[in-house]
């Protein structure tokens, strides 16, 4: 039996338990992705937490637990195995706008509602037609976070213009990307992570859990590599917290990708997708990033290295991002 997290928005709990069990449904009727199947739903009593279901059971462990005893023989298997479930999500065919699964899903179509997220500050209230519009979004709910997270004026002020030179910058970077890849939206897990994937000793993925934390997204943004070979961005030991971990080693998750990368490659839009955006995921990253970063100092480091030097009068371009954040609240009461 599974449970899923609680929450202090209980609506939001609800809708992230009807989203995950739609798709559990789906995936049990039209795709060989490693997910749970889905036998039954509890149903609500004073005995059983309202948000439970149960499904078939799952073999292997975690790979927290796994990793480190695994050969690296096995360790490339693991790697081509995600490579083969990442190729299966990305083929499967949804609506074309950026969200979640809805409950309103039948077993035989995906429907799409505005994207539900485990923190609420971050739920959105509509679904994005486009990329564009989707960092639009990302860049208010940042700056609406700097506003609950720094205090005093001159932080927030130096905040909101390290968000503004990164968006900035995107805009840009949005030129140069394949147009195919931007466009089409796919299927992610936004959770993946030590506790969530399931591998046995051979290197193969037995399951993956936590379906909740779906996301319908760019291509851009939802090819990527194995979470646990992954830094860059707020992974990146130049910027990360000191309570970043990591389970692979700098050097050997550089080779893995290079395996990963090959293991993809015959599927040119994948492919495409996977390396034209790294810079636009890490980007995405520092936007949920919940560790402490007061005045987005992180944030600004890593956009300067990535990026280079500050684009001209981002006090111009901070002022008017100040202006609609202002309204931005005022509209939802904030």
């Amino acid at each position: 039996m599974w449970l899923r997290p609680t929450s202090s928005d209980s609506d939001c709990s609800q809708r992230l338990f009807e989203s995950e069990t739609a798709l559990l449904r789906w995936f049990s009727s039209h795709s060989a992705v490693p997910a749970p199947r889905l036998l039954h739903i509890l149903p609500s009593n004073t005995e059983t937490p309202r948000n439970a279901f149960v499904t078939q059971g799952m073999t292997g462990e975690h790979i927290k637990d796994l990793y480190p005893m695994l050969s690296s023989w096995a360790k490339e298997q693991l790697v081509r195995s995600y490579a083969d479930f990442a190729l299966k999500l990305f083929d499967i065919d949804i609506p074309q706008t950026i969200g979640s699964i809805s409950v309103m899903s039948s077993t035989d179509e995906l429907m799409v509602i505005p994207r539900i997220c485990s923190a609420n500050h971050a739920h959105a209230s509509k679904v994005f037609p486009t990329l564009q519009k989707y960092l639009e979004y990302l860049s208010i709910l940042k700056k609406r976070r700097t506003f609950t997270l720094d205090t005093g004026e001159e932080n927030r002020f130096r905040a909101q213009a390290s968000i503004s030179q990164l968006i900035a910058h995107l805009r840009g970077h949005l030129t140069q990307l394949d147009e195919r890849c931007v466009r089409r939206m796919v299927l992610a897990h936004d959770g993946l992570g030590d506790m969530n994937l399931m591998v046995d000793s051979s290197g193969n993925i037995t399951g993956i859990l936590d379906w909740w934390r779906n996301s319908t997204l760019p291509a851009i943004l939802a090819a990527d590599y194995p979470p646990w070979l992954r830094y860059d961005g707020i992974n990146d030991p130049r910027f990360a917290t000191p309570r970043t971990s990591w389970i692979e080693t700098q050097e050997e998750s550089a080779r893995l990708r290079k395996i990963y990368q090959g293991a993809v490659k015959s599927n040119d839009f994948y492919y495409t997708a996977l390396m034209q955006g790294a810079q636009l995921r890490a980007a995405v990253g520092w936007v949920f990033d919940i560790e402490d970063d007061p005045c987005c100092a992180r944030m600004r480091q890593w956009t300067l290295s990535t990026f280079g030097p500050q684009l001209e009068a981002p006090q111009m371009i901070v002022s008017a991002s100040l202006h609609s954040c202002w309204v931005f609240y005022l509209l939802c009461g904030v």
